[in-house]
């Protein structure tokens, strides 16, 4: 066929009509998508072009592997980072780039939400980390209230959320709709969907593409992809692209792609969608006879009058943009940038949230804690006293001590980052946060649990146990199983981010925890380990914390008990004690400045490695 000479009269009206006002357009234009794998370079996506017009509903379909979900991606501009894009995306003309968190909104098909907060509170935490500080409360509360009355939220405002195959409170449906709401609060003028009636009945799956098709008229342009909708829902879209095996196979309006595929001379089978029927053209999976090949599908569309109007639609839009008949974006990220600290707060305020309403990862870890403190307490209580076996028995504790708040909140915390990283990636990806700011939200809403837990264990144990009665004493110990239990955090979250998953980072862990307790103190002299391995000590906090509880004993202490026990043999006195076990008491005050070292030195290595994965995702 040969290239029309003039835009259709229907091409005409829409470059009209978006030629003024505050509206968008999106043109993409020898667009090629590759992705890099271990050795070689994966081509997704063949040099595709084609527009979405303001207050339009588009549909994406294609079989399975067909590139929509990239290109969708690349719209967007949230390309994971071992995709490669060549050729132009362009908004208003302008180049895409970072600014397209703050005009353009995106759903998953796979909803990622925090399950122990209500859609009341979701939607509050999202509107303060989307609208920042700027906007008042009232404001906020109004917007709020006016989406879930559009998405029929209204009556769920109370109802938590929940997690799907944990527990769930609202449906599927709703959680799709809740998705929605949240985009909506930035009032996005492009809104892309990965398979948003994917998982849904006929009934929700019509809402959401009503819902879709409502925004439309507003100005707001809506992409998603879609698998084989029905027929009542496939001419709901306004534009329809079809690809196959990264090739553009149609674009244009519902009714024209049914003629295109006329014209072909391709059999429609009886009682079969429109949608299955163009999937099973474009499926190169299938041989069925008096079929066309995919590739050649493509070949007749890129030889089509509509192929070569979407050209000269492209071409008038960058046109129109040079002579300043677009309006242009600014280019710098999020305002939201700037308030650092605001955003911490949201994010500390949900973490605390969730972690509140989650017994089990809480107060069922105090329970624990308490039963373990009673029964290491009580195992004790009549052991401490100033003789040779109740020096065994203090160091005896010193060590459970500080093992029970080294292992088990180390371990606690393996499975924090792997599992809060898909949401954090996705946020992070729409610009709403930072890195720093969600680790120290994390580690910050877990401080209070930790202060408890670490408090209630000593005073039990210390009590029941009757260790030694003096405020040094009580102080110190207390200072250094708290100080221990967020160095052993720490050191968790560091573990945690290194790793992909909790079995990987645990069979890891497990040989360092050999030299913590090694290294301890209480089983080995220290300085008569070998020369080659006299560097174990200084990452071991179970020996800087051990060394300090023993000295806040020992202190003072200038009589034990030598009946029935040989000179050389008998501790005579607290500084024997501490000699025994290569402790001195000119080291309290660097043990304490050793725990704070490493309890940083943990921290910032889990940042650099939770940055890092999340730069290469």
């Amino acid at each position: 066929m040969d290239a029309p000479t003039r835009l259709s009269e229907s091409i005409e009206k829409e470059i009209v009509s978006t030629s003024s006002g505050d509206t968008v357009t999106l043109v993409w234009q020898n667009l090629t998508i590759s992705s890099q794998t271990r050795s070689s370079w994966t081509t997704i996506v063949h040099n595709v072009s084609g527009t979405l017009l303001p207050g339009s509903l588009v549909a994406l379909m294609g079989p399975s592997g067909a590139g929509k979900s990239t290109l969708m991606a690349a719209l967007a501009h949230r390309s994971s980072a071992d995709i490669t894009t060549t050729g132009e995306i362009r908004l208003n003309g302008n180049r895409t780039g970072p600014y397209m968190y703050n005009i353009s909104g995106i759903i998953y098909q796979d909803e990622l939400f925090g399950g122990e907060l209500t859609v009341g509170e979701h939607m509050h935490l999202m509107a303060n980390l989307k609208l920042g500080p700027s906007m008042s409360t009232h404001r906020k509360h109004v917007l709020i209230n006016d989406l879930l009355i559009q998405t029929n939220l209204l009556q769920s405002y109370h109802t938590r959320i929940g997690q799907v195959g944990v527990r769930k409170t609202i449906s599927g449906g709703e959680r799709k709709r809740l998705a929605f709401a949240v985009e909506l609060l930035s009032h996005p003028k492009i809104l892309f969907c990965d398979e948003p009636t994917t998982g849904l009945d006929s009934y929700n799956a019509s809402q959401v593409v009503q819902m879709m098709r409502r925004l439309t008229r507003s100005g707001t342009s809506v992409m998603c992809t879609i698998h084989q909708p029905s027929d009542e829902l496939f001419y709901m879209f306004d534009s329809v692209i079809l690809l196959s095996n990264g090739r553009t196979a149609f674009m244009g309006r519902p009714h024209e792609a049914i003629r295109f595929f006329d014209r072909l001379g391709v059999v429609r089978p009886e009682h079969c969608t429109t949608a299955e029927y163009f999937i099973g053209c474009l499926s190169s999976c299938r041989n069925t006879s008096n079929r066309v090949r995919p590739e050649s599908i493509c070949d007749q569309y890129e030889r089509s009058d509509v192929y070569h109007q979407q050209k000269l639609l492209i071409s008038s839009e960058i046109l129109l943009s040079e002579y300043g008949y677009r309006s242009s974006f600014e280019t710098s990220e999020s305002h939201l940038r700037n308030n650092w600290f605001y955003t911490l707060n949201c994010l500390i305020r949900r973490n605390f949230l969730c972690s509140h309403r989650n017994p089990q990862l809480q107060y069922m870890k105090l329970a624990q804690r308490l039963v373990i403190a009673i029964l290491v307490g009580l195992c004790f209580s009549s052991t401490i006293d100033l003789s040779q076996s109740g020096a065994q028995a203090v160091q005896g504790i010193i060590f459970l001590i500080v093992s029970e708040n080294t292992f088990l909140p180390m371990y606690a915390v393996l499975s924090v980052f792997p599992e809060s990283f898909p949401l954090f990636l996705r946020e992070r990806k729409a610009n709403l946060y930072g890195t720093a700011q969600f680790y120290i939200a994390q580690i910050v809403a877990m401080l209070p649990f930790v202060l408890l837990e670490s408090t209630t264990f000593i005073l039990i144990v210390y009590y029941l146990a009757h260790l030694r009665p003096t405020l040094l004493g009580l102080v110190c110990t207390v200072a250094a199983c708290t100080l221990v239990m967020n160095v052993s955090m720490a050191c968790g979250c560091f573990f945690s981010t290194m790793f992909s998953s909790v079995p990987m980072a645990m069979s890891y862990l497990v040989p360092f925890d050999y030299i913590l307790m090694i290294t301890s103190g209480i089983f080995i002299r220290i300085w008569t380990i070998p020369k080659v391995l006299r560097w174990m000590p200084f990452i071991s906090w179970m020996m800087f914390a051990s060394e300090a509880i023993s000295v806040a004993q020992w202190d003072g202490i200038d009589y034990l008990d030598c009946e029935g026990i040989p000179d050389r043999a008998c501790l005579h006195d607290g500084d024997d004690v501490l000699q025994q076990y290569s402790f001195g008491r000119q080291h309290l005050p660097l043990d304490f400045i050793a725990l704070i070292v490493q309890y940083f030195l943990y921290h910032g290595l889990a940042l650099l490695f939770l940055h890092k994965r999340a730069s290469k995702s």
